[in-house]
This record gives C-alpha cells, structure tokens and sequence, in this order.
C-alpha cells in the first residue's frame, strides 16, 4: 500500500477521479481547503 498527497484544482478533480479510477485505485479521500 502507498499514500499519495496531491494538491490539484477543483475544476480538475473529475478528471483525476477518472484516471484513478482507471489504475485501479478505488478509494481517495477529498478535502476542500481554502485559504493561502
């Protein structure tokens, strides 16, 4: 088992739900972060 961070744009999450998807990663956990 590996833990990947990411950091991506909201509009993009789709997108990378798609490709995670595709490589066989079933679960992910999103958090909403605003801020600077």
């Amino acid at each position: 088992m590996k833990l990947v961070t990411a950091i991506i744009q909201p509009h993009r999450l789709e997108e990378v739900k798609k490709e995670l998807y595709a490589a066989q990663v079933n679960l992910i956990t999103v958090s909403e972060v605003l801020g600077h």
